[in-house]
C-alpha cells in the first residue's frame, strides 16, 4: 500500500472555531490513518508561534505553517523564509499611511498595531494572550522580522492604492469583505506540499488535501485528491474531488473513510 501525505487545515477543519476543540472523532480517525502507515500533516496560514497546544499535542507527523513559509517534519525545521528588510519596511509604512490595521505575523511571535481600533483584531489580539502566545505591538517605525500577515480596513482606507503597492510582491487573498491575507509570492499551502513531498521522495498522486476557507484553495487544487468540510466556503465545493459532513458531524472521519484511508 502507498503512503498517503494528507494535509489538514486547521480552523474549521479539525479545529472548532467557537468551541476551540478538535471532535475526538478527528483525534481518532488521524492515528488511525498513522496506524494504517500514513503520514498526517498541518497546514495552516498560522504562523509557528500561534498553533494551539490541543494541536501540538495530536501526534501529527509534521506542520507547514504561515501558507508554506515554514515547514517542520518530526519536530525538525526543515525550511524557514522570511520577508527581506524591504519588503517589510513596505509593508508596515504603507499600512499605516493607507489606514490598514496589519497583523504580522512570524515564527517568533505575532505583532499587533498599537492603539488598533478595528474589534476583530482586537479578539484575536485578547485570544492569543489568553493562550499565551507570543504577543507584541509595532509601530510604523518599528523593523521586526514576520514572515507574512494579515490586514483588515475600513471603508476610508485606501485599498485600492495599498494593493497596488503590495502586489509586486505578495499574493493578496480575499478572506472576508474586509479582510486580507497576504503572502510573499512564490509561497502557499500547495508550495508546502511540494516541498514535503520532494523531501519524503513520495508523489502527489498519494496527496490528499482537507480544508474549508478560500486560502486552502491553492492545496486542494494542487493534490491529487482534495476535500472539502461540509462546514466551508461554498467556493470550495466546485474545486475539491469530496464533499464531506461539518467539521462536529464526523467530518474528518468520514472523509479518510471515504479515500480508504481508515
Amino acid at each position: 500500500m502507498d503512503t498517503k501525505l494528507i494535509f489538514f487545515d486547521i480552523d474549521g477543519t479539525i479545529l472548532d472555531e467557537h468551541t476551540h476543540t478538535v471532535p475526538l472523532s478527528a483525534i481518532n480517525a488521524i492515528k488511525k490513518a498513522q496506524q494504517n502507515g500514513h503520514q498526517c500533516f498541518i497546514n495552516t496560514g498560522r504562523p509557528r508561534s500561534t498553533i494551539d497546544k490541543i494541536i501540538t499535542d495530536l501526534p501529527f507527523d509534521g506542520f507547514i505553517c504561515g501558507c508554506g513559509t515554514y515547514i517542520e517534519h518530526h519536530h525538525q525545521e526543515l525550511f524557514h523564509t522570511e520577508l527581506s528588510e524591504k519588503q517589510r519596511r513596505l509593508v508596515i509604512q504603507s499600512s499605516f499611511e493607507c489606514k490598514i490595521e496589519a497583523v504580522l505575523e512570524g515564527k517568533e511571535g505575532v505583532y499587533f498595531p498599537e492603539n488598533c481600533q478595528h474589534s476583530f483584531i482586537k479578539d484575536i489580539k485578547h485570544q492569543y494572550e489568553q493562550n499565551g502566545f507570543p504577543v507584541y505591538t509595532y509601530s510604523k517605525n518599528d523593523l521586526i522580522m514576520f514572515d507574512k500577515y494579515a490586514a483588515w480596513y475600513y471603508e476610508d482606507s485606501k485599498i485600492d492604492t495599498y494593493r497596488e503597492t503590495l502586489s509586486p510582491y505578495f499574493e493578496i487573498i480575499q478572506r472576508d469583505v474586509d479582510f486580507l491575507e497576504i503572502i510573499p509570492l512564490d509561497y502557499s499551502k500547495a508550495s508546502g506540499i511540494q516541498f514535503i513531498t520532494d523531501y519524503l521522495g513520495n508523489s502527489l498522486e498519494n496527496t490528499i488535501s482537507i480544508g474549508d476557507s478560500t486560502n486552502d484553495i491553492a492545496m486542494l487544487k494542487y493534490t491529487k485528491d482534495s476535500v472539502a468540510m461540509g462546514n466551508s466556503n461554498p467556493l470550495l465545493f466546485d474545486i475539491v474531488t469530496y464533499i464531506t459532513s461539518d467539521i462536529n458531524d464526523d467530518g474528518i472521519k468520514n472523509a479518510l473513510k471515504h479515500f480508504n484511508i481508515i
